[in-house]
């Protein structure tokens, strides 16, 4: 039997739960942009008016990751994921039920689906940290870059399902309301099938203190759990304030590099997820390929799909370096991310497949490095202490970066084209790589000074 406050092995329909159940949300997010593209091409909105739309729905998730990230910290992280996954059902069909641009106009319509919009995205940020909150008090530091590894794929294959169901449903000819019907009642079977077989984790406080594994960004005062500290298995509730744990945070390098490198890498990542459709749309048109709308919608889903792949791989790679050492894997992946997207501005690419391809390769480097920062890298700076508070503090900055870059990337490919959309992109992934660079030097000056223990 495991002594009293340490962590029993998770039942094993702990991570397949909070897979699914996070992977859910892009049902009723992923939907979004493939409904404003039909919407664009209906009624004549522009790339500029789309980016404003999608601009202050970044902005209101960010906000929302600062406002509902403490929430699950405080009231449990189960709670928190169902209540967000059932708000996010209701708004979406909301959105469906109003038929704002045929009831009210197109300039009104436009204006009433971005509320409801905004609503959305602000309903669906208190998600990841309700799912970093389950797994700092479920499995250990030793295994949490495979864990979030996997757990990081659910937005992956998330976005992945809902493209290819969007994409279904357009083609069968439903509209775009179908896209905030049919998502929504898939989500509501989810919430429910989370509150019945998800269990909930106990806080407690342990009878005596606890180590974290010693990492190069920890002090030697940090890498000892005080008495009180909040683990698993134990009966005692407790939780730290929110106050102490953000003193906590600030102290620490490596919340301030994940948080510098969270608002570079969502900004390349929102500006692929909310681009990539029209883009492929547009290369799509210029090169006749039937039925291009619903075409681009499912091959936009490679992003996805190749970004699975590099999530897995580089959580897994990252725990062999071991818990505080996963920036020189960001590094190398980051690399590759700048070449790709120079590729994709500078090639003259014309034929759809080598869009796709070029987008997918995108998605292969960036979503492995990005999966770390609110995931892996929240939990070693954080410990079980303030998880979801880490990861979503970090998540929101990059949600601002991803503001701008859904209002920044529609402005200039509607004014220079992509060519000059894609270099922005290349110069936020080529600042994220020197970023990470300077992360992985520091870690390797810190190691000289004070080796780091290994478990």
């Amino acid at each position: 039997m495991p002594g009293e406050g340490t962590i029993t092995a998770p039942p094993r329909r702990v991570l397949p739960l909070l897979l699914v159940g996070y992977a859910a949300f892009y049902l009723c997010r992923a939907n979004v942009e493939p409904a404003l593209n039909l919407l664009a091409i209906d009624h004549g909105y522009d790339n500029e008016q789309i980016g404003v739309v999608m601009a202050i729905a970044l902005a209101a998730y960010a906000v929302g990751k600062l406002a509902l990230g403490p929430l699950a910290d405080l009231w449990g992280g189960k709670r928190v994921l169902v209540l967000c996954l059932l708000g996010t059902a209701f708004v979406s069909m909301t959105i469906a039920a109003s038929d704002a641009p045929r009831r009210f106009g197109p300039a009104a319509g436009l204006a009433i689906v971005g509320v409801l919009v905004v609503a959305n995205r602000f309903v669906q940020a208190g998600g990841w940290g309700a799912l970093v909150d389950v797994v700092s008090v479920t499995y250990d530091a030793s295994r949490r870059g495979t864990v979030m590894g996997i757990l990081s794929t659910s937005y992956d294959a998330g976005n992945v399902l809902a493209l290819v169901l969007s994409a279904a449903i357009v083609e069968a000819g439903a509209g775009w309301r179908a896209l905030f019907v049919v998502n929504p009642l898939i989500v509501l079977a989810v919430a429910l099938a989370v509150r019945v077989a998800l269990p909930s984790p106990r806080r407690a406080r342990s009878a005596a203190p606890r180590t974290e594994p010693a990492t190069p960004h920890t002090t030697k005062l940090e890498r000892a759990e005080p008495e009180g500290a909040i683990v698993a298995g134990t009966d005692d509730a407790a939780a730290e304030p929110f106050a102490t744990i953000a003193r906590r945070l600030s102290r620490q390098r490596a919340f301030w590099f994940a948080t510098a490198l969270s608002f570079l890498l969502t900004f390349v990542r929102a500006g692929f997820m909310t681009w990539t459709p029209r883009f492929l749309y547009e290369v799509s048109v210029a090169a006749n390929v039937p039925s291009a709308t619903s075409t681009s919608i499912a091959k936009s889903a490679f992003f996805g799909i190749a970004g699975i792949i590099g999530s897995v791989v580089t959580g897994r790679i990252s725990d062999l370096l071991g818990p505080g050492r996963r920036a020189p894997v960001m590094t190398t992946s980051l690399a590759f991310l700048v070449a790709c997207t120079l590729a994709l501005a500078h090639a003259g690419v014309s034929s759809p497949l080598v869009a796709t391809a070029g987008v997918a390769a995108c998605g292969l480097f960036l979503l492995g490095p990005y999966s770390l920062l609110a995931g892996a890298v929240s939990l070693d700076v954080a410990g079980k202490r303030g998880g979801a508070t880490a990861a979503g503090f970090i998540d929101a900055v990059g949600y601002v970066g991803a503001s701008l870059a859904a209002l920044v990337l529609g402005s200039v490919s509607k004014r220079a084209g992509w060519t000059a959309a894609f270099d922005v992109v290349a110069g936020a992934s080529g600042l994220a790589l020197l970023l990470a660079l300077a992360w992985s030097s520091d870690l390797g000056g810190h190691a000289k000074r004070a080796p780091a223990t290994s478990t």
